[in-house]
């Protein structure tokens, strides 16, 4: 579908309908039942963000990863093809892989010394048939070897699919891809990562991010160089949701950091969730990619990562302004962290029922919720 701005925030219009209630309810937020739906219905049936690119750049390179409760291994066969395998040895089960590994050819199990090319296919089963017997077990290949899920790369970030014939990446990620590619992102350099654990449900840290009514109230800071006031709200497909930025000047009367090559010559900021659970945000100097674990209905740990415009962009020349900008989002999501704890709290109680929402100002988020519904069968109520 073509992408949609949402109505200008600032424009009212006569006799329009001002408030809605939230697709879901707060006990979707803190039941259990309603987290083991989402982890069947979305989680095992969507693309999710597993490593970065630069940690299986080589060929040879493994890596183990966790991707929404699975063991997962991403690694780059000697060919160079990026593969992603279930960490599991189909011998008994054994996790294959506990660490990274670089430089190599197959992958070995510790228990029994099964050997699998990094392609996943069993090469050796020593011993399987008798005391020094070299026999592979009289099963099919795809019995014997390792279990695919499909894998896909986006700039630094390669995601898995549990469905190894799921539609491809590529389609998945093409809105962004498109509405970004005035930008040249290939001199992206990673420059520092936070985390933080929270005790929220994964939903909530995703609703936080889609809507900038909360900037001027959590944000004081933000709001002077990022004002809720430019900000607009967009789709660009059913699993792909924002905001976008008027204005974006962080810099003030400062030497700004190298900015992306760039055709389109605004300052525009924008930020997307990309369903269910990968955030990613693009400025003029920076860009940062954040993917959330959810680890219970009430648990979710944040990973977020920053990346800079080139090597000069990490250079001493610019150590101020590197600092400053990662001093801001530290500052930025250390707010959201208290706040989105809050909610979580208030979903407990017997008052609060459901939000209700602002059509003009937090219409991301029952688009969001609606998705979710859908998939998990939630009933909507209104």
């Amino acid at each position: 579908m073509q992408s949609e701005t949402y109505l200008d925030p600032m424009r009212f219009i006569e006799g329009e309908r001002l408030a809605e209630r939230a697709a879901l309810p707060a006990d979707a937020y803190t039941d259990p039942e309603q987290f083991t739906r989402e982890q069947r219905r979305i989680f095992a049936d969507s693309w999710l963000y597993a490593c970065a690119a630069r940690q299986v750049a080589e060929p040879g390179d493994a890596v183990p990863v966790e991707v929404a409760g699975m063991p997962v291994i991403v690694t780059r066969d000697t060919g160079g093809e990026l593969r992603a395998f279930h960490n599991v040895c189909s011998h008994r089960g054994s996790k294959l892989l506990c660490e990274s590994k670089r430089g190599r050819k197959s992958l070995v199990c510790a228990y029994h010394a099964w050997i699998y090319s990094l392609d996943g296919r069993l090469i050796r089963s020593q011993h399987f048939a008798g005391v020094d017997r070299r026999d592979l077990p009289d099963l099919s290949a795809e019995e014997l070897g390792l279990k695919p899920l499909a894998v896909g790369q986006w700039l630094d970030f390669v995601f898995v699919h549990p469905d190894p014939g799921a539609t491809p990446f590529t389609r998945h990620i093409a809105p962004v891809a498109e509405r970004w590619q005035g930008y040249d992102l290939s001199s992206m350099r990673h420059a520092a990562s936070l985390r933080y654990d929270f005790q929220a449900n994964w939903k909530l840290i995703v609703e936080n991010f889609l809507e900038s009514y909360h900037v001027p109230f959590i944000h004081q800071t933000l709001n002077t160089y990022s004002p809720f006031t430019e900000r607009y709200q967009i789709r660009l497909s059913e699993d792909i949701i924002g905001i976008g930025q008027g204005l974006y000047a962080p810099e003030r009367d400062r030497e700004h950091l190298p900015r992306w090559p760039t055709t389109d010559d605004s300052l525009r900021a924008e930020y997307y969730s990309l369903f269910p659970t990968f955030l990613v945000g693009l400025m003029p100097d920076h860009l940062f990619a954040w993917h959330l674990e959810p680890v219970s209905a009430g648990r979710t740990v944040e990973h977020l990562d920053f990346y800079f415009a080139g090597d000069e962009a990490l250079g001493p020349a610019f150590d101020s302004q590197r600092k400053s900008t990662l001093e801001n989002w530290r500052q930025v999501n250390d707010e959201d962290f208290d706040i989105v704890q809050r909610m979580q709290e208030g979903c407990h109680s017997p008052a609060f029922e459901r939000a209700v929402l602002s059509r003009r100002m937090e219409r991301n988020i029952n688009q969001f919720q609606s998705h979710v519904s859908r998939l998990t069968g939630e009933a909507r109520q209104r």
